[in-house]
């Protein structure tokens, strides 16, 4: 079901880009800050209020000067607890909106993808699998012409793994998400 849904968004996605005369691709690369994860529900690794760091790249494919379809890979770090680390890889695709001029641009987003949980116990790995949303805003200032310095603060909204089958186990954790970095406009 998973692939059906990504197979159409991808041609309605294509389709668009190709009835469009303006065009613009954004290439971004920056650091991020998750805040406030909180996970509960197995004894000896449980979190409140943790943060964490990590980094990505991303691209935004602009049909109009303030309609995007933008995608962002994230690598983050995790939480280390009782010898038990949890990373996270997040890749997310959704809309970006930007009201732009010449020296500000700045925009709003929100899309959806998925989570890999990488969980490491004494050298032996997990995976586990997990949706993911992001919505926010943010801006970008102009430091040369096609280069631009970019700050985002939104939610990050994760499915969380599944170590147990306990019911007082949370299955969704709710963050903000800060990200800086450049991001280069052709």
């Amino acid at each position: 079901m998973r692939l059906l849904i990504t197979v159409v968004v991808l041609s309605l996605a294509f389709s668009l880009c190709l009835a469009q005369e303006y065009s613009e691709v954004e290439f971004q690369g920056y650091y991020q800050r998750v805040q406030g994860f909180d996970f509960r529900g197995v004894a000896g690794f449980e979190f409140e209020g943790e943060g964490f760091n990590g980094g990505g790249f991303g691209f935004v494919y602009n049909l109009n000067p303030y309609f995007g379809i933008f995608s962002q890979t994230s690598f983050l770090a995790g939480v280390e607890q009782s010898g038990l680390k949890l990373r996270f890889i997040n890749q997310a695709q959704g809309v970006k909106l930007t009201k732009r001029s010449d020296a500000i641009n700045v925009f709003a987003k929100g899309g959806v993808g998925f989570v890999r949980h990488v969980l490491d116990f004494q050298g032996q790995e997990g995976v586990d699998y997990g949706t993911s949303f992001v919505f926010g805003g943010g801006t970008e200032i102009k430091i040369q012409e096609g280069m631009f310095l970019m700050l985002d603060f939104s939610r990050y909204i994760t499915g969380l793994p599944r170590l147990t089958s306990a019911e007082n186990r949370d299955g969704w954790d709710s963050s903000w998400l800060i990200t800086t970095g450049i991001s280069f406009q052709f």
